[in-house]
C-alpha cells in the first residue's frame, strides 16, 4: 500500500528543474501534465518513488479552510496557532505526496519530504502532524508525543 504526505507551498514558481536539480538523493524526475497544464512531478529516490500532485486550484480555498481549522483543533497554543494559521494562509501550491512502495524502513523517502519542505519554506503534514520547514511538530500526533 502506497504511503501518503502532502507538502503546502507558498511560492508555486519554485517548482521547476533549478530547484529540483538542488534537491539531494534525487536520481531523476518527470513532469506529469494533462494538456498544457502541470498537473505534478514523479521523483525517483533510491528508497521509491514521491509523485506529488498538484491539487486543482479551485479546490485550493476549500482545503486550507479545513486545513486551517484542522490546526486550531491540534494546536493548543495560541502563538503557535496563529504563526500556523498564517503560514497556511499563504499556501498557493499544495502537493498531495504518494509514496510507492510506501515509506522505507530507512527513512529516507521522509528525509527527503523534509529537504524538499524546508527547501520550498514550506508545510508538510505527515502521520496526523503538521510540521513547518524546518522539521518543527507545530500540532498533531508528533507535538503532543514530543517529537
Amino acid at each position: 500500500m502506497a504511503g501518503n504526505a502532502a507538502i503546502y507551498i507558498a511560492d508555486p514558481s519554485l517548482m521547476g528543474s533549478r530547484f529540483f536539480d538542488k534537491i539531494e538523493g534525487i536520481q531523476s524526475y518527470e513532469c506529469l501534465s494533462q494538456g498544457d497544464s502541470a498537473t505534478g512531478v514523479r521523483f525517483t529516490l533510491d528508497a521509491g518513488q514521491v509523485t506529488m500532485n498538484f491539487m486543482p486550484g479551485e479546490q485550493v480555498a476549500q482545503h486550507l479552510k479545513g486545513f486551517a481549522d484542522y490546526a486550531e483543533h491540534v494546536i493548543k497554543d495560541r502563538d503557535q496557532l496563529i504563526y500556523t494559521q498564517s503560514r497556511i494562509h499563504y499556501v498557493r501550491l499544495i502537493c498531495g505526496c504518494v509514496i510507492t512502495p510506501d515509506f522505507d524502513d530507512d527513512g529516507k523517502i521522509l528525509d527527503f519530504l523534509f529537504q524538499f519542505t524546508g527547501a520550498a519554506n514550506g508545510i508538510l503534514f505527515f502521520a496526523d502532524t503538521i510540521f513547518d520547514y524546518d522539521g518543527q511538530a507545530l500540532g498533531g500526533l508528533h507535538a503532543e508525543e514530543g517529537r
